[in-house]
């Protein structure tokens, strides 16, 4: 069996991956902040609705799972992509 090299990443897998590592990052930065701020005695602040803190709060709450389903829509751009290229070198499923 010879070795294949894989396929270079396509640009809007490129972007797809950037985007879900932005906002799993500072989804987690906000949750960090969260329990900093907690810890601080800040909690009385963080629930008055006012300033940045809403943000803080709603970021993780709506960034992660929008991360969640762009993960899955880098495999199936992934995937679908690894295959067009098995099939394009001839080696699909059941071929020797």
């Amino acid at each position: 069996m010879t070795q294949q090299t894989p396929p270079p990443a396509s640009r809007p897998q490129r972007i797809l991956a950037y985007i879900v590592a932005a906002l799993v990052i500072v989804s987690l930065v906000c949750i960090a902040a969260i329990l900093i701020g907690t810890a601080a005695g800040q909690f009385a602040a963080q629930g008055s609705g006012q300033g940045l803190w809403p943000a803080v709060f709603l970021f993780p709450l709506v960034g992660l799972p929008i991360a969640f389903v762009l993960i899955i829509a880098l495999i199936i751009v992934s995937a679908r992509r690894n295959r067009a290229a098995n099939r394009a070198s001839g080696g699909g499923p059941g071929r020797r």
